[in-house]
């Protein structure tokens, strides 16, 4: 048995001619004149050599759309909340001249007993203690300038009640 040895034969390969230019159609010559290439060298014609040359155009590929993302909504800041309502009580003009002396009285007892542990040796709870007569002192300072004077009265024997018991403690 022999072997038949087949020729295989490409097929020539097909020329696709340059993209066309786009150009403005030109206006109709007037009525009368014939339209010819030879009257108008700009126009070229072409005609196929033979119909297996020119390849059909292909399609243009049109681009997908991009999925639609909605814009990002902003978020609205939250609105600052308002300050609570101060909720004092009512007192007389005498119970709040009281009130204003006997800050003072135990805000002025309280500093004493601070200056008089100054420069001592104090250990850990006495120094944790000097720390919350100051706090004490700061916050019945600010309550006074606010005219709170329930609140400043109250942290200011806070303050003297803890510097006695420091005095004490030595």
């Amino acid at each position: 048995m022999a072997c038949h040895r087949q020729a295989v034969h490409a097929a020539a390969p097909v020329a696709t001619p340059p993209a066309e230019e786009t150009k403005q159609p030109e206006p109709p010559p007037p009525s009368g004149a014939t339209s010819s290439a030879a009257s108008n060298p700009d126009v070229k014609e072409t005609t196929p050599e033979s119909p297996a040359a020119v390849a059909p155009a292909p399609k243009p590929v049109e681009p997908r759309p991009k999925p639609v993302t909605p814009a990002p909504t902003p978020t609205p800041e939250p609105a600052p909340k308002p300050a609570p309502p101060t909720i004092t009580q009512r007192m007389s003009p005498a119970q709040e001249a009281e009130l204003k002396a006997q800050t003072q009285t135990s805000t002025a007892e309280a500093e004493a007993n601070l200056r008089r542990v100054t420069g001592r040796q104090l250990n850990d709870v006495q120094r944790d203690m000097v720390d919350k007569i100051r706090n004490f002192l700061n916050q019945a300072h600010d309550a006074s300038e606010l005219f709170d004077w329930n609140r400043a009265h109250i942290l200011a024997d806070k303050a003297r009640l803890l510097s006695v018991e420091l005095v004490n403690s030595l």
